[in-house]
C-alpha cells in the first residue's frame, strides 16, 4: 500500500508543469461582488516543517527521493504507533518493563493530525514553510532562550489562573494556530472562512477562535481595545488579499515577541482545493530581521465541517497545578 501510495507522487509530480500553466489560465470562483471566493473550510496540515532542517541548509526544493524518504519515514512511525500493543508486556515504564513507548505520552496518534505529505507549492517540494532568510529558519536577534524569561511583573505561574499560559487557559489556541501568522500544529488544524464585501471572519478551529479582519479602512483602533489576534486590516490588491496586523493584546506574542509584532498575510485562491498562504513576521526586538513563510490552505469537503472544540471538559491538570500549589505554600508556612 505504501509502495502504490509513493508511485502515485512519482506520476504526479511531472504534471506541475502542466498544472502552472493551467493555474494562469485559472479564473477563481467570486462573489456576487466581484471578489475572489475564499469561503469554506480549510486546512494548512502538512509534514513540512516550520524551520528547516540543518541538514538541508539553504535547499528550499526536495529533490523527490527526498521527499519520498520523509513521508515513509512518517509512515513507518504511524504504523508502528498503530500497531496491536503486546498484551504479555510487564507494567511500567521503560524496555525493562517491556514499555512498547505507548505509556509515557500524553497522546497517541489517533488523536493527532500532524499531516502525511511534505507541501508541494509552485513546483517544489519544499523543505520547510520558512522561505526567505535563505536558510529557512526563524532568525533570532540574540539568545533565543531569552524569549521564555518570564516578566517579574506578572504574576507567578502558579499564584492564580492568570499566571498559567493562554492555551492552558483555553483563551487561545497554542502554537499560533489562530495566527497571525496561521500555522498548523499537533492537531485541529482547520479553519472556516466567511466573507462580506466589508468584512472576514476566519474561525480556527482550536478553541474556535475568530479573528474579524475589516477591508479597505485606514482607520485603528484605539490602544485600550488590543484584541488577541491583534487588530487586522485588510485590502485587495487584484485577486490577492492583503492583509496586515498589529497592536497584537499585551499577552500573546509569536515566538516571544513583543507587542510591536507586526505580520503581513496573503491569501490567493490558486485552485478550486487550495488557497496559498503567505506571511511575513516584523519585529526587530526579537527578530534581526523580518522572515517569510508559505503554506497551502486545501479544503475540505463540505460533509467535514468544524465541530466544537471542548477544551476543558474533564481536564483537571489546572486545579491540580493551583492545588499543589497552595498546599506548597502550606508546608512551607509549616517549616
Amino acid at each position: 500500500m505504501k509502495l502504490n501510495r509513493l508511485a502515485a507522487t512519482t506520476l504526479l509530480i511531472p504534471l506541475f508543469g502542466t498544472l502552472q500553466l493551467q493555474a494562469q489560465e485559472w479564473n477563481p470562483p467570486r462573489t456576487e461582488y466581484g471578489r475572489p471566493d475564499l469561503q469554506g473550510v480549510w486546512t494548512n496540515k502538512t509534514l513540512t516543517p516550520l524551520n528547516r532542517p540543518t541538514e538541508f541548509a539553504e535547499l528550499q526544493a526536495l529533490t523527490l527521493e527526498q521527499a519520498q524518504r520523509l513521508e515513509a519515514a512518517h509512515q513507518d512511525y504511524l504504523d508502528a504507533e498503530f500497531a496491536d500493543s503486546d498484551p504479555d508486556r510487564g507494567a511500567g515504564f521503560g524496555a525493562q518493563a517491556g514499555d512498547d513507548g505507548d505509556t509515557n505520552d500524553g497522546y497517541n496518534e489517533f488523536w493527532k493530525d500532524l499531516g502525511t505529505q511534505i507541501q508541494r507549492i509552485n513546483g517544489e517540494l519544499r523543505s520547510s514553510i520558512i522561505i526567505d532568510p535563505p536558510d529557512g529558519r526563524i532568525p533570532y536577534a540574540g539568545d533565543p532562550r531569552a524569549r521564555f524569561r518570564r516578566d517579574p511583573s506578572l504574576p507567578g505561574r502558579s499564584d492564580g489562573p492568570e499566571g498559567r499560559p493562554l492555551a492552558e487557559r483555553c483563551l487561545l489556541s497554542f502554537g499560533s494556530h489562530s495566527g497571525p501568522p496561521m500555522l498548523p500544529v499537533m492537531y485541529n488544524n482547520n479553519y472556516q472562512f466567511v466573507q462580506t464585501e466589508d468584512y472576514i471572519v476566519i474561525v480556527a478551529e482550536m478553541v474556535h477562535d475568530a479573528r474579524i479582519i475589516r477591508l479597505d479602512t485606514g482607520s485603528d483602533l484605539p490602544t485600550a481595545m488590543n484584541k488577541w489576534m491583534g487588530d487586522s486590516i485588510g485590502r485587495w490588491e487584484g485577486d490577492t488579499l492583503v492583509v496586515e496586523t498589529k497592536d497584537f493584546h499585551p499577552q500573546q506574542g509569536f515566538m516571544g515577541s513583543s507587542s510591536d509584532l507586526q505580520v503581513t498575510e496573503r491569501f490567493q485562491r490558486v485552485s478550486d482545493s487550495s488557497i496559498l498562504y503567505s506571511f511575513t513576521v516584523e519585529e526587530p526586538s526579537t527578530f534581526s530581521q523580518p522572515f517569510t513563510g508559505e503554506l497551502l490552505f486545501n479544503a475540505r469537503g463540505s460533509e467535514e465541517a468544524m465541530y466544537e472544540y471542548a477544551c476543558h471538559e474533564g481536564n483537571y491538570a489546572l486545579p491540580g497545578i493551583l492545588a499543589g500549589a497552595r498546599q506548597l505554600e502550606v508546608l512551607q508556612e509549616q517549616e
